[in-house]
């Protein structure tokens, strides 16, 4: 039987340093994404015209 060269005979899984793995790949997904929502609402709110002020009037054109 051939083992993985990192790990020894008797040697076990380490569950809090997998768990703490786990909480990290997590944790930095979610600043990830927090910063992607950030950025694009900063975008969004930059442009011109993107959304009208709260009482503004809209246009009539139309009358």
């Amino acid at each position: 039987m051939h083992e993985s060269p990192s790990r020894r005979r008797g040697q076990h899984r380490d569950p809090v340093g997998a768990f703490l793995g786990g909480l990290w790949a997590v944790g930095n997904a979610v600043v990830i994404a927090l910063l992607g929502v950030i950025v694009q609402d900063h975008f969004d709110t930059a442009r011109p015209g993107a959304h009208p002020a709260a009482n503004s009037a809209p246009d009539s054109t139309y009358v």
